[in-house]
């Protein structure tokens, strides 16, 4: 049973998309749009080692975000999966997960630089189900965030809610967390992170006898790490993830670069 519920923790990390919300490597989302006719193009690659059980996942991540105003961004996102097992097949098993289509609108700043706004998303299910990389299922979600500059720092915040294949009872999650970015110098920045979640669940119950319950979990993480500016339209961030609870993974490390044009 243990086994299990190990499994079923996996994929829900696995298939949650963690970093997918906001400019990595953050998971809480910001107000920063592009603006009209620019464009940015991210490649990153996270390494995650799951508690309960030892399972091991890289994702690279390659990501295209669009201006279409100068409040509105859309997104694709399309992961790369490598499982080691697959929580489906207990094999290694590699492939593309599902993608993801995101819409953020920046609806208010001001100017001592606060500004608010939302974003919706959904997923395609272009992940394999039988190899553990995808759900066969669609997911939307909506978050709202609010995006603070004071000084040297810009702090971060948004929540949100979302549901895996129209189950609001069943397969749902509420999300949270608080973000902050200190401007070392014009091109260091340091990354700190406390982000949350409470999730009910029950697509991932293989067993027998754990079909009939619903998997309920609250992850809670802690980030560090920095980003660097190496000119104006590129940048690059290395980061590292720890679980607070035994419901979030045991560490995840994460890598990325990202171009503007």
């Amino acid at each position: 049973m243990r086994n299990g519920i190990a499994a079923c923790v996996f994929g829900i990390l696995l298939l949650a998309p963690t970093s997918v919300w906001a400019i990595h490597p953050f998971q809480v989302e910001n107000t920063d749009t592009q603006g009209t006719g620019n464009y940015l193009f991210e490649l990153n690659g996270d390494y995650s080692r799951l508690r309960i059980a030892g399972e091991k996942a890289t994702d690279l991540t390659g990501v295209f975000t669009a201006g279409t105003g100068d409040n509105t961004d859309v997104s694709l996102e399309v992961p790369y999966l490598l499982l080691d097992p697959s929580p489906v097949t207990g094999k290694y098993e590699k492939g593309v997960g599902d993608t993801l289509l995101k819409i953020k609108y920046r609806t208010y700043e001001n100017e001592v630089k606060q500004s608010a706004g939302f974003q919706v998303y959904t997923s395609l299910p272009t992940g394999d189900i039988n190899k553990g990389l995808g759900t066969h299922k669609v997911l939307t979600g909506l978050q709202v965030m609010d995006q603070q500059e004071c000084h040297n720092n810009i702090l971060h915040v948004s929540a949100g809610y979302e549901i895996l294949g129209g189950h609001f009872s069943d397969n749902f999650a509420f999300r949270y967390g608080i973000a902050v970015e200190h401007k070392l110098t014009a091109s260091f920045r340091i990354l700190t992170e406390l982000a949350g979640e409470f999730r009910k669940s029950t697509d991932r119950i293989e067993e027998p006898m754990l079909r009939s319950q619903h998997l309920y979990s609250q992850p809670f993480t802690f980030m560090a790490g920095f980003r660097y500016d190496i000119s104006r339209y590129w940048y690059v961030d290395l980061a590292a993830r720890a679980g607070l609870n035994k419901d979030a993974e045991d560490y995840t490390t994460l890598a990325g670069t990202a171009w503007r044009f």
